[in-house]
């Protein structure tokens, strides 16, 4: 049984990373109908300037907050200078934007830093921390707390503030919101700005471990996809609760299924994921359909 927790407790470390990701996935999709595939390039940029800030002398904790301003004010820009001028164009030219942004980005930091991996220090240090037979490094549950803390920290934005009421209505009815007073493109840019912050909290917290490299969220980004469908883009709970599941059922997987090493390991959560939307297409969590409108 100790082992069993024990796994579950490393799949629930790496699948927040991917349910933060999903998150600002959700974000923009309840916005605009848009899946945005350079969420991860963007989460990566931020991990970047997070380390040359710290290469610089700043401190980490002051870096941070930083980079995440940064990133939302990135994150705000696209949508105004880029999004905003494909409103009504349809889905297919913003998902070519989105695979625009996500190669452009790409090739930007490459240009910069080079395709080589580059150590990422860890934040929180190094050491083993044990308790009731389980153990995680210092980096896991200070990556932990850490998600947990913006997690709730985006819930609280959207269930417990005007800024969030206002951003969810918005994206659940546009021409209401509109009728009511409310600025559709500002919120959107709002809900940009929110998602690229989140973004930025997980690539910084995975960087340590994956190290950082232009395409070090490229997989990281599939898997909140996956988790995405897996809970429901619609739904911000349900995404976040998508990513824990397949970071579980991967390391699950890798650990007790016969045949499935670590690399193979990932056909489960990806099998969980198409069992799920052939029961309910809409995801776990998920409406029944999402209109962009």
């Amino acid at each position: 049984m100790t082992e069993l927790l024990q796994q579950v407790l490393d799949g629930l470390s790496t699948g927040l990373v991917y349910g933060m990701l999903a998150l600002a996935l959700s974000v923009i999709f309840q916005g605009t109908g848009m899946l945005n595939f350079s969420q991860g390039e963007m989460a990566t940029l931020s991990a970047y300037v997070t380390l040359v800030l710290t290469q610089a002398g700043v401190g980490f904790w002051v870096a941070l907050p930083l980079t995440v301003a940064l990133s939302a004010g990135g994150g705000a820009l696209i949508e105004r200078v880029l999004v905003r001028r494909l409103e009504g164009a349809g889905e297919l030219s913003l998902l070519t934007l989105s695979v625009a942004l996500l190669l452009g980005l790409n090739a930007l930091m490459s240009i910069i830093w080079t395709t080589d991996p580059r150590t990422f220090p860890s934040p929180f240090g190094k050491g083993l921390i044990e308790f009731a037979g389980l153990h995680m490094t210092v980096q896991q549950a200070g990556s932990l707390i850490t998600l947990l803390a913006v997690m709730a920290a985006t819930a609280l934005l959207f269930n417990r503030t005007s800024v969030g009421l206002r951003l969810r209505a918005v994206a659940q009815n546009p021409a209401s919101a509109t009728l009511l007073g409310q600025h559709q493109g500002l919120w959107l840019m709002v809900g940009w700005a929110v998602a690229a912050a989140v973004g930025a909290f997980a690539a910084v917290v995975a960087a340590p471990v994956l190290t950082l490299s232009p395409g070090m969220m490229a997989f990281p980004l599939l898997l909140a996809l996956a988790a995405g469908t897996l809970g429901g883009l619609s739904s911000r709970v349900g995404a976040v609760v998508g990513g824990v599941l397949i970071g579980i059922a991967d390391n699950l997987a890798s650990r007790y299924v016969p045949g499935l090493g670590r690399d193979l390991a990932i056909v489960a959560p990806f099998a969980l994921t198409a069992l799920v939307v052939m029961l309910r297409p809409a995801g776990l969590f998920g409406k029944t359909r999402t209109v962009r409108v």
